[in-house]
């Protein structure tokens, strides 16, 4: 038996592996004849039943491609279908548009990856509407709402995102026992941030009124912790008339800075 040829070296010396032999064809020999006899009379069509056939799915998606944009899509779908490993899937929705099916159906404990897809590959139309509904599956399914609360800020979803991080604010307000202040600031500062308009003036109250009246009532609670620290210009900036009890406090909070200036 003559013995393994050595691998060879490259003009660097580095050692170079000699290249594997190609895998056997899963064409048997009549289903070939049958392949090549297609090819002769240009079906590619034809060629591809078989090549599916005989399960080389390789082989028939090369024969497509020679086939016209119609056959290439037929069998590309063909080919994704009998898939079942699970980054398939992931490739399949890439290559075909089709990322709301690939929210449908991701797998919610990999929900960062989902994102991260939908970030890369999600048309500046389409990527809120996919963040939106993958927040509604986590919301939804696996009841994991501060993962789905982030899927709603990136659909840009104010309300829905708000209505989280008033039921965090509330968690650590009955765990305390009376109003956390620590979270009630943390809230007001991401609302207002959040929830800003760029075009229009930089009032953190501005978009208080369309959030309801829940977040109103937070803001002007706020406003009132404040004012009893002696910052009543600040609390006057978080404190919109957009109910009685904001109206009432902003006059008060007015009404004590007129006078503290006709002090002086």
């Amino acid at each position: 038996t003559p013995a393994p040829a050595a691998p060879a070296d490259d003009d660097d010396g580095a050692t170079v592996e000699p290249d594997a032999p190609p895998p056997p064809s899963p064409l048997k020999p009549d289903a070939e004849a049958a392949v090549k006899r297609a090819l002769l009379v240009g079906d590619f069509e034809a060629a591809v039943d078989k090549c599916f056939a005989s399960g080389a799915l390789a082989d028939a998606l090369l024969l497509a491609s020679c086939g016209g944009a119609d056959l290439w899509e037929r069998t590309r779908t063909r080919y994704f279908d009998k898939q079942r490993r699970p980054f398939l899937k992931v490739v399949r929705a890439i290559m075909t548009n089709d990322l709301a099916t690939l929210v449908e159906e991701a797998d919610l404990k990999s929900w960062e990856e989902t994102l991260a897809i939908l970030s890369t590959y999600g048309t500046s139309d389409e990527f809120p509407k996919l963040c939106e509904a993958l927040g509604g599956r986590l919301e939804n399914e696996a009841r994991d709402a501060r993962s789905a609360a982030l899927c709603y800020m990136c659909a840009v979803n104010v309300p829905k995102t708000v209505a989280f991080w008033i039921s965090d604010f509330k968690r650590a307000s009955d765990k305390l026992g009376k109003v956390d202040t620590s979270a009630l600031q943390d809230l007001v500062e991401k609302v207002t941030v959040f929830a800003r308009d760029d075009a229009g003036p930089a009032d953190p109250t501005a978009q208080l009124g369309a959030l309801g009246p829940e977040v109103v009532a937070l803001f002007t609670t706020y406003a009132g912790l404040l004012a009893g620290q002696g910052e009543t210009t600040v609390a006057a900036k978080y404190c919109g008339a957009h109910d009685d009890a904001s109206a009432l406090l902003l006059d008060r909070l007015r009404r004590s800075a007129s006078a503290a200036y006709d002090a002086h």
